[in-house]
């Protein structure tokens, strides 16, 4: 066996594409954690609507809860390619053209956009998932990324630090 096949027999074991099933699941834990997020973060918005009129008040809610959202989804995508929820699930996000490394904080953007679309669409991004022959949906196919299973030896993307013994 060549260094070539052995190549590609690791890569397809190792970036194999994630089920229908355990994103939902994933997507549940992670919609759960976000709740309580978006509850703690809202939790100023009271003290800035008597200073704004009615309209701008709206908008301005809108979009912050908006930022919120973005950033729980997109700073662990782009720095290891995890949320909680898909760490529970053993699923990693990664670059579509180098499945090695996370993604760009501009792929985030176009996931994120693009997720929103699928919801709008009432699942409809989502479910395209489990009839396309790598699994992908439309916020995977819009941001150039994709979700795979992985396996006990590239779970972590945070290295462990040494337990320190002496406390």
């Amino acid at each position: 066996m060549n260094s070539n096949s052995q190549n590609h027999e690791l890569n397809s074991r190792q970036f194999v594409p994630c089920s229908l099933m355990r994103r939902a699941a994933s997507m549940v834990y992670d919609f759960i954690l976000l709740a309580c997020i978006l509850f703690i973060a809202w939790l100023p918005m009271p003290l800035i609507s008597g200073l704004l009129n009615p309209v701008a008040d709206r908008v301005i809610r809108s979009i912050y809860l908006l930022v919120v959202c973005f950033l729980y989804f997109a700073w662990p995508w782009c720095r290891g390619g995890q949320t909680l929820g898909m760490r529970s699930w053993h699923i990693r996000l990664v670059n579509s053209r180098n499945p090695e490394y996370s993604i760009t904080l501009k792929q985030a953007w176009f996931r994120f956009m693009g997720s929103t679309l699928s919801w709008a669409t009432l699942g409809a991004g989502f479910l395209i998932a489990g009839f396309h022959p790598q699994k992908l949906a439309w916020h995977d196919l819009m941001s150039g990324s994709r979700l795979i299973r992985i396996s006990g030896s590239f779970r972590s993307s945070i290295p462990h630090e040494p337990q320190n013994k002496n406390r």
